[in-house]
C-alpha cells in the first residue's frame, strides 16, 4: 500500500486548529485575565496651590552699618561694580548730619539776607520748586493725594540739591560766607571720613527690601528644600538664617530672568514629571501676569506633592513677593489606558502588555489621572505604541 506524503497545507491546517484551540482555551488558561488596548488622550489640569517664591538674588550685608544713604534708584537694573549705596560705619552720628544741615541751613538764610534788595528770578523760581515738591510729598504721606512716593522723594531731593548747587555757584564775596562755606566743608568731610561706597558684585534688579528669607531660599539649595521648609515660609515662621539676614541685611541684587517657585499640593492625582515645559502659572493678585514655567524637580511626602518650578520670564513685580497662592494649567497629549490597567510591582507603576502568554511587564510613569483613565509615559521610550493591547488581570 503506497504511503500518503506529507504536505505543507497539513502543517497550516493543523497551526490553524491550535490558534483556535488557544483562543478558545485562553479563558480557561488564564481565569480572570481581561484586555484593554493603548489610546491617546487628551488632558487639561487646572488648579490653585500654595507657593513659595525663589530667586537667584545676592544680599549684601553689614552688622557695622550705622546709616545707608540709598544711591541707585529701587527696582533699577544695575551692572556689576556699580555704586548702589554708601554705607556709614560704626562710629557715626547722626549728630554729624544734623550738624552739616544746620549750617546749611544758615547758609540759605544769610544768602537770603546779602539777596534781600536784589531780584534773582532764578533762585526764586528754584524756591518755588522746592516748596511745591515739598507739598507734594506732604500731600502723599498725609494720604492727601496718590501717586508714587518714591519718584517724588527723588524729585524734592533733586530740587534741594539743584538750589543748593546754584547758591554755591553764585555767593557774593563775603567774609562770614566764606566762613559758613569752610564750615560745611569741614562737616562734610567729617562724614565722609564714616563713608564707605557698597558696590553690585553681579548684574541684576537692585531692592532695598529684605524679608529675611534671601539666604535659605536660593537656587543651590533646592535640592535640600523640604516640604516643612516651604510649610515654614507659608506660615511665616524662620528658617535657619532668617533673623540673622533680616537683622544685617542691607539690599539684594536679583537676577530677574531666572526665578523658582516651589507648590505644594494634597492628593495624588497630580503626578508633575521633571522637564514638562509646558505648564502656565500666575500668581493670585497679579491676574495681568502669566509665566511660562517647567518642572526642576519633585518630591512627595505622606499624600503631599512638593514641585518647584523654574521660571525663564521676567519677575517683574513679584520682586517684592514670597509667598501666596499659584493658579497652575496645563494641556497634555499622549498615551493612555484604562486605570484598572495599571499595577503597582515592587513600587514602580506599570502595565502588562500582551505580547506573551501572561503578558510582559512594562514600568511607566503616570502623568495624570482622572480616576478611570490615566494618561501615562513608559520609563524607556518606545517601550509602548499606540494600539497595543493590555492586560486586566
Amino acid at each position: 500500500m503506497r504511503k500518503k506524503r506529507v504536505t505543507g497545507r497539513f502543517y497550516i491546517f493543523l497551526l490553524g486548529l491550535l490558534v483556535i484551540a488557544f483562543l478558545i482555551l485562553r479563558p480557561t488558561l488564564f481565569p480572570g485575565s481581561r484586555e484593554t488596548v493603548i489610546m491617546m488622550a487628551n488632558s487639561s489640569q487646572r488648579q490653585t496651590v500654595d507657593c513659595v517664591i525663589i530667586r537667584d538674588e545676592s544680599v549684601t550685608a553689614s552688622d557695622s552699618t550705622a546709616r545707608v544713604e540709598y544711591i541707585a534708584p529701587e527696582d533699577s537694573l544695575v551692572a556689576a561694580g556699580a555704586n548702589v549705596a554708601n554705607l556709614y560705619t560704626t562710629g557715626y552720628s547722626e549728630s554729624l548730619l544734623d550738624n552739616l544741615e544746620a549750617t546749611r541751613k544758615k547758609i540759605q538764610e544769610y544768602h537770603k539776607q546779602l539777596l534781600a534788595n536784589i531780584v534773582d528770578e532764578e533762585l526764586n523760581r528754584l524756591d518755588r520748586v522746592v516748596a511745591y515738591m515739598a507739598l507734594e510729598f506732604k500731600n502723599l504721606i498725609t494720604r492727601q493725594t496718590t501717586g508714587n512716593l518714591k519718584t517724588v522723594t527723588s524729585q524734592l531731593e533733586t530740587a534741594m540739591v539743584n538750589r543748593q548747587e546754584y547758591l554755591r555757584q553764585n555767593k557774593r564775596g563775603d567774609s562770614k560766607l566764606t566762613k559758613l562755606y569752610d564750615e560745611e566743608n569741614t562737616r562734610l568731610a567729617s562724614i565722609q571720613s564714616w563713608r564707605k561706597a557698597s558696590t553690585a558684585d553681579r548684574d541684576g534688579v537692585v531692592s532695598f527690601y529684605i524679608d529675611g528669607y534671601e539666604r535659605d531660599l536660593t537656587p543651590d539649595g533646592l535640592n535640600n528644600l523640604s516640604i516643612s521648609d516651604v510649610r515654614t515660609v507659608l506660615g511665616g515662621g524662620n528658617l535657619a538664617n532668617t533673623k540673622a539676614t533680616r537683622n544685617d541685611g542691607i539690599y539684594r541684587i536679583v537676577d530677574q530672568d531666572r526665578w523658582y517657585v516651589a507648590v505644594l499640593s494634597a492628593g495624588s492625582l497630580w503626578t508633575p514629571m521633571v522637564g514638562q515645559d509646558n505648564y502656565y502659572m500666575q500668581l493670585e493678585g497679579f491676574d495681568d501676569l502669566t509665566f511660562t514655567a517647567s518642572v526642576y524637580s519633585v518630591q512627595k511626602e505622606n499624600g503631599t506633592t512638593l514641585a518647584v518650578f523654574e521660571i525663564h520670564d521676567p519677575i517683574g513685580p513679584l520682586i517684592y513677593r514670597r509667598s501666596g497662592k499659584a493658579k497652575l494649567s496645563i494641556t497634555l497629549t499622549g498615551l493612555s489606558v484604562r486605570t484598572d490597567a495599571l499595577y503597582n510591582e515592587n513600587g514602580q507603576m506599570g502595565v502588562w502588555v500582551y505580547d506573551v502568554p501572561g503578558g510582559t511587564f512594562v514600568p511607566v510613569e503616570v502623568l495624570s489621572t482622572d480616576g478611570s483613565i490615566a494618561m501615562i509615559q513608559p520609563l524607556v521610550e518606545g517601550a509602548l505604541q499606540l494600539g497595543q493591547t493590555v492586560l486586566i488581570k
